[in-house]
């Protein structure tokens, strides 16, 4: 009997269902490679190296802005990441891909290829538009004949969607996500405890407590920053994103009833 996967392949983290286990896995989407095409390390492992590595050591993101950028890469690391914890299983199997609505069809190809041309023979591959996954995945009825607004943030895209009736009625992919919002506080802590070196990846982990409203101390600084600190022009981007969609979908909804 064939497994099925659910994936999905962001820029920041890789999230992977097992059907015959019935987990979620969660692993950091990124790949540690020496020697310029030999892989070191992938996932936490490799992340955990990532801004201290040698300069033998290239750590990177085989996904930006939502579409692959190492095909080989990546196609490695995800079929070693599925042997590792699917025991097995991976041979024959059945995988439905999460993908951008607003890419092209050569990048989603590139997503179907990933997995259908490689040497787990798999029995089938489909690709899923991320806004119905995430729809879904939150136990939302998507087949309602009403709108559902969807807006999913990742590490470099926002997609905003309206899902009704089973289907995408709108959708927009703006080129911002959660690393904008790390530069943010980058550039705010050099600002105010200048001279402070900071990492991307504090800063990243400074966002997450920000966001559920938290604060850091120290025995040599303090921060209690907000939201507010930061730089208005790139979370009002999403604003109005969710604004110009909204807008669209009023005149549709009012176009259809005339």
């Amino acid at each position: 009997m064939s497994n099925t996967f659910g994936i999905d392949l962001g820029t920041s983290n890789m999230k992977v269902y097992c059907k015959a286990t019935g987990k979620v896995l969660n692993e950091k989407n990124t790949i540690a490679v020496v020697n310029k095409n030999q892989m070191y390390a992938y996932g936490d492992a490799a992340y955990a190296m990532y801004e201290k590595a040698p300069e033998n050591i290239n750590v990177t993101f085989p996904v930006v802005n939502g579409v692959i950028a190492d095909y080989a890469n990546m196609q490695t690391m995800i079929f070693e990441f599925l042997e590792k914890y699917a025991k097995g299983k991976v041979r024959g199997a059945e995988f439905v891909v999460a993908v951008p609505t607003d890419i092209t069809e050569v990048e989603k190809k590139a997503f179907y290829d990933l997995f259908y041309k490689s040497k787990s023979k798999p029995k089938n591959v489909l690709l899923c538009e991320k806004p119905l996954a995430d729809a879904v995945g939150l136990d939302l009825d998507v087949n309602e004949p009403t709108g559902v607004m969807v807006v999913d943030i990742g590490a470099d895209t926002t997609e905003i969607s309206v899902i009704s009736l089973g289907g995408l009625v709108l959708s927009d992919l703006l080129h911002f996500g959660g690393n904008r919002i790390d530069e943010s506080i980058i550039s705010h802590l050099k600002r105010t405890y200048s001279p402070l070196n900071v990492v991307f990846r504090l800063a990243k982990e400074t966002s997450l407590v920000l966001l559920n409203g938290g604060g850091f101390d120290g025995p040599e600084w303090s921060v209690r920053a907000s939201l507010a600190n930061l730089d208005e022009k790139d979370y009002a981007t999403i604003g109005q994103g969710i604004k110009r969609i909204l807008d669209e979908y009023a005149k549709e909804f009012f176009k259809s009833r005339n």
